[in-house]
């Protein structure tokens, strides 16, 4: 979809992108793409390979757009609704989440648009706040019908709040808010909420009295230049001791999940921090310095050239993070099933099970951190 532009039209987000070619021209792309992109064989698929959970993420404009947004308003919701019943067809669970609000609650592309932080902050940013809020009262109430609550057992309020960006206390009122508002709909469902980047133990005792509650964290090494650098074998390991540790000391009130992870140890994917914009990894991002002298990310995104060692320290690597996730949290969800033209291998759950470094069952693994 965004290959089409040119880098000078500036478009970096599905706001960039509605807006450029218009209501009837997105409308027709974006259907296209939700049309072939993901089908049912896909969720057939996912329970073959062992699943019983999937997250699907869900912009606001599935629910409203205001007039002043170009998104295409609704459209996402009917596909929403088709994958549901297709995992429940295969007997899969679906945790529904809010991957953006009004405003973007974290300035990042996959927020809807770039730039500032507009949910919590600014002029609008109260405004911007308590429309999520009725946002999420629709969504959840739909689902608190008795033809969707079984397979919707989980919703996630927000991903991904950059609390670093945010007041950390409009953030914590505005998830008490939040919680008080859906249990008055639904008292069962079973809600995740981000950390928002501060630190699982800075939520401690937060959700002491929050019922079927999570605190859900993204574990990544490729935001961090140290973890990037270590050597292979460490970073294999690294799961089983660093991050076991992370969540072994959160004392939140609530559960604990790991709600993305992936194969990354590098930010080579294509997009991956944005439309446009370069890598830590070669040192073109912005504000970094390259990896290595010698760091070139041609040399690590063609999966095609990866070498049998490679792909076993990938192996050890993911499965090294099921475990740890498993024994320190309740669980997890890969981020993400499959890429388009499988460009980003790192992030293709679906590639790593064909080609053989992820697990052809997600339960039954060589490696363990035992």
């Amino acid at each position: 979809l965004f290959d089409q532009f040119d880098k000078s039209d500036n478009v970096v987000d599905e706001y960039g992108l509605c807006k450029k070619l218009g209501p009837e021209k997105a409308r027709r792309q974006l259907q296209s793409h939700y049309e072939t992109f993901i089908q049912e064989e896909d969720f057939k698929k996912l329970a073959e390979m062992g699943f019983n959970h999937i997250r699907i993420p869900t912009g606001h404009w599935a629910v409203d757009v205001d007039k002043d947004e170009p998104y295409v308003p609704y459209l996402s919701w009917q596909y929403l609704l088709r994958g549901i019943q297709w995992a429940r067809k295969y007997g899969l669970r679906v945790m529904v989440e809010l991957h953006t609000a009004p405003g973007s609650q974290n300035g990042w592309n996959h927020s809807g648009r770039y730039g500032s932080v507009g949910w919590l902050n600014g002029t609008d940013g109260e405004a911007n706040a308590e429309r999520t809020l009725k946002i999420i009262d629709t969504m959840v109430s739909f689902f608190n019908k008795t033809e969707w609550d079984h397979v919707v057992p989980v919703f996630g309020v927000i991903n991904e709040p950059a609390i670093f960006r945010i007041e950390t206390k409009r953030v914590q009122d505005w998830y008490r808010k939040s919680y008080k508002a859906i249990r008055e709909r639904n008292k069962d469902i079973w809600l995740t909420y981000h950390d928002g980047f501060i630190g699982l133990n800075s939520w401690n005792k937060f959700f002491t009295d929050f019922s079927h509650t999570v605190l859900e964290t993204h574990m990544y090494m490729i935001f961090d230049d140290g973890l990037v650098q270590m050597p292979r074998a460490k970073q294999a390991a690294f799961p089983c001791h660093d991050w076991r540790n992370t969540l072994d000391q959160s004392h939140s009130g609530a559960s604990t999940m790991v709600g993305e992870f992936s194969l990354a140890t590098n930010d080579c994917g294509k997009y991956l921090n944005g439309v446009g914009l370069g890598t830590r990894y070669e040192g073109t991002l912005e504000g970094s310095s390259p990896g290595c002298d010698t760091c070139n990310c041609s040399s690590v995104v063609d999966w095609r050239n990866w070498s049998d060692d490679y792909k076993k320290f990938l192996k050890s690597f993911v499965e090294h993070q099921m475990d740890a996730f498993e024994r320190s949290s309740i669980g997890w969800f890969f981020w993400t099933y499959k890429t388009e033209d499988h460009v980003n291998a790192h992030w293709d759950y679906q590639l790593g099970w064909e080609e053989g470094w992820l697990p052809k069952k997600v339960y039954d693994r060589q490696h363990s951190c035992s």
